[in-house]
C-alpha cells in the first residue's frame, strides 16, 4: 500500500522496495510496481554497494538524479534486462533504530518531468512509515513461522503414531507447505546415499507416471546442488542460474525457486524444493526462512517415520529398530564439571520403551531425564521416539523447570498414546548452588544418599502418569545436593525383577542395601553392582522388562580434581 501511495503521490512511473537479507550480504526486491515491475522483482538481487539501491543501503544516504545515465553509480544493465528506460529517480534508505533495513526508490516522474527537493522530502517521510510497517510485518512473519512450526510438529507426530506410510506423510506435508507459501508446485526428494542420487517422495507439478522414474544425481541441477552442498538456495531467475538444467525433460512453469536440504544430525535425508508463487512474483528471503523451518521439522519426522515404519515382522528389522532406539540413548556420558555420571541400559527385547537423556543447560546446570513407556517392544519404542522428537523442540526455559517440562510434555502427548502411558522423573542439578530441582510423573522415586549423614532419602513428589489426563500440574521440589552425595535413578525393570518361581522380588529396600554397601565405589561401579545384586538375588539373568539405571555423584573437591585429570588423559 505504501509503495502504491509513494508512486501515485509523487507521480512516478514505477517504484521498488529492496530489503537487506538477514546476514546483511545483499538486497533483494520485495516489491516492484509499475511497468516491468514483475521482471524487476525476478532479477531483483543486489550486493551492498552495487547500483543505486546498493549504494544507498551501504552509504546510508539519499540520492536524487535528474539524469540517471550521467551518474556512474547507476547500472544500465537493469534497463537492458527489463526493456525499461530510466530517466530520473529518487532513492532513500529505510531505517529502524539507526539500522538500515533496505531502500525505497521511485523512477521517472510522469510527463518527462524531473523530481525535486520537495519530492525527496515526501519520499523521506514515507520511508519512515514504510520502515515501521516492514518491521511490524517481519514480527508477524516470525509469528506465522512459529505457528506453522508448532502446527506441523503436532500434525507430523500425529501422522507417525497413526502409522501413515512415508509416502502418505510426504504428500500431506508437501500440500501443507504449498498452502503456507502460497505456491503451486513443489517436490520432496529422499536421498539415496548408495547411488548418490535423489528420488522423489512427493511432487506436485510433475506427471504421476514420471515420479517413479526421475532421479537426480548429487551435484547436478538445483536439487542436486542443494543435496551436495547441504545449503538452502533462493533463485530469483532460473534462466540466469547455471545450476538450472535447461534441458531437463520435466520443467516447472516458473522462473523463481526456493530449496532447502533435509538434514538430521548432519545426515542428508533429502531436499525440498518449492516453485511458482501464485502471485507470479519471485520468492523472497522470508519464504526461504519459512521453508528452512519446515525442512528442519520434516527431517526429524522423516527420520523417525522412515526408521520405525520398517520395523514390522522380521528379526532383522527388529534389530534395525534397536539401532534406531540407540540414537535416542546417549552413547557416551558427557563430562560435567563436579559431577560423575554412569548409566546402565538393558532393553527387554530388540527395542524398548525405557530411555534417558542429559541436557546441558549452562556450565552450572544440567537436566537429567529417565522415562519408561508402558509395555515394551516396538509399540513402546515408537512412543519413546515420538517423545524424544517433542522434547528436542523444548528451549532452555522449559528444560530449566521440571514442573513446566512435564506439563508441556503431558499436553503434547495427551490423546496420542494409543492406550499406553509414560512414567518419568526429571531433575535439574545446579552445581553452583548445590541443589536438585525435581518433579516426578508417576515414576519410581529416586534415592538420594547423603554423604554427611549416610541417610538414604526417597525423592517423593506428587505427579500423575503422562499422556492419560489433560491439563495436569506437576509438583516441583528442591533439595540440597552436597559434596559426596549420590543420586540413583532407575526404572521398574529393576525394582520388579522376580525369581523364576515368582517367590522373590528385588524391591526398593534391596536397591537401598546395594547403594549403602557400595558407598565407597565409583558411580560406574555402583551401577554395575546394583544390576549384579539384582540378578544374583533373583538367580535369573534375564529381565522381564527394560532396565535403565542412572547414578549421579556430586564429587568431592579432591576427587573432582582427580576426575578432571582422568578426563584430560
Amino acid at each position: 500500500m505504501i509503495m502504491l501511495y509513494s508512486k501515485d503521490l509523487l507521480e512516478a512511473e514505477a517504484s521498488s522496495l529492496f530489503l537487506i537479507n538477514e546476514t546483511r550480504e545483499f538486497l533483494y526486491c520485495e516489491v516492484a510496481l509499475g511497468e516491468k515491475g514483475e521482471i524487476i522483482q525476478k532479477y531483483g538481487r543486489l550486493n551492498l554497494g552495487e547500483g543505486i539501491a546498493g549504494w544507498v543501503a551501504k552509504e546510508k544516504k539519499t540520492i536524487i538524479l535528474e539524469d540517471a545515465y550521467s551518474d556512474s553509480r547507476f547500472n544500465p544493465s537493469w534497463d537492458q534486462k527489463t526493456g525499461y528506460r530510466t530517466r530520473s529517480l529518487i532513492c532513500v534508505p529505510l531505517f529502524v533504530e539507526n539500522k538500515v533495513i533496505g531502500t525505497l526508490e521511485i523512477l521517472n516522474k510522469t510527463q518527462n518531468r524531473s523530481f525535486d527537493s520537495s519530492d525527496l522530502n515526501y519520499l523521506t517521510s514515507l520511508s519512515e512509515v514504510a520502515a515501521i510497517a516492514i518491521q511490524n510485518a517481519k514480527i508477524h512473519e516470525n509469528l506465522k513461522k512459529r505457528i506453522l512450526e508448532l502446527s506441523l510438529l503436532y500434525e507430523f507426530e500425529k501422522l507417525i503414531v497413526s502409522e501413515k506410510s512415508i509416502h502418505e506423510l510426504g504428500n500431506w506435508v508437501l500440500q501443507r507447505i504449498l498452502e503456507f507459501l502460497e505456491a503451486r508446485t513443489g517436490t520432496i526428494y529422499l536421498a539415496d546415499h548408495t547411488n548418490q542420487t535423489l528420488r522423489i517422495l512427493a511432487a506436485k507439478g510433475i506427471p504421476k507416471e514420471a515420479v517413479q522414474t526421475i532421479t537426480v544425481p548429487f551435484g547436478e541441477g538445483v536439487a542436486g546442488w542443494v543435496a551436495k552442498e547441504k545449503k538452502s538456495l533462493l533463485i530469483h531467475n532460473l534462466e540466469e542460474d547455471n545450476r538450472y538444467d535447461k534441458n531437463a525433460k520435466y520443467k516447472f512453469e516458473t522462473n523463481s525457486l526456493i530449496s532447502s536440504p533435509l538434514i538430521y544430525r548432519n545426515e542428508l535425508l533429502g531436499v525440498i524444493s518449492v516453485n511458482s508463487k501464485k502471485s507470479g512474483f519471485a520468492f523472497h528471503q522470508n519464504d526461504l526462512e519459512m521453508l528452512d523451518t519446515v525442512a528442519n521439522r520434516l527431517a526429524l519426522t522423516i527420520k523417525n517415520a522412515d526408521l520405525f515404519h520398517r520395523v514390522i515382522d522380521s528379526d532383522r528389522e527388529l534389530q534395525r529398530a534397536r539401532e534406531v532406539m540407540s540414537k535416542f540413548i546417549p552413547t557416551t556420558i558427557p563430562y560435567i564439571k563436579n559431577l560423575e555420571v554412569s548409566a546402565e541400559y538393558i532393553p527387554y527385547s530388540n527395542v524398548g520403551g525405557d530411555f534417558y537423556n542429559i541436557f546441558r543447560l549452562d556450565p552450572e546446570r544440567t537436566g537429567f531425564l529417565i522415562a519408561d513407556v508402558s509395555g515394551h517392544g516396538l509399540s513402546a519404542s515408537v512412543i519413546a521416539a515420538m517423545m524424544n522428537t517433542i522434547i528436542s523442540t523444548y528451549d532452555k526455559e522449559i528444560l530449566s523447570s521440571p514442573s513446566q517440562f512435564f506439563t508441556e510434555l503431558n499436553h503434547a502427548l495427551y490423546n496420542k498414546m494409543v492406550g499406553n502411558f509414560v512414567t518419568a522423573f526429571y531433575c535439574v542439578i545446579n552445581t553452583n548452588q548445590n541443589t536438585i530441582l525435581y518433579s516426578n510423573a508417576g515414576h519410581n522415586h529416586p534415592l538420594l544418599l547423603q554423604n554427611a549423614t549416610n541417610n538414604l532419602i526417597s525423592l517423593e513428589t506428587k505427579g500423575k502418569l503422562i499422556g492419560v489426563i489433560p491439563d495436569l500440574f506437576f509438583e516441583e521440589n528442591l533439595i540440597d545436593f552436597d559434596f559426596g552425595d549420590r543420586l540413583v535413578l532407575y526404572t521398574d525393570g529393576i525394582s520388579e525383577h522376580y525369581s523364576e518361581d515368582r517367590t522373590k522380588r528385588y524391591n526398593e529396600e534391596l536397591i537401598s542395601l546395594s547403594i549403602h554397601k557400595s558407598i565407597s565405589k565409583t558411580s560406574k561401579e555402583v551401577a554395575s553392582q546394583i544390576i549384579s545384586d539384582c540378578i544374583e538375588f533373583c538367580n535369573r539373568p534375564k529381565f522381564d522388562d527394560d532396565v535403565t539405571l542412572l547414578v549421579i555423584d556430586r564429587l568431592k573437591q579432591k576427587r573432582d580434581s582427580f576426575y578432571n585429570f582422568l578426563i584430560l588423559l
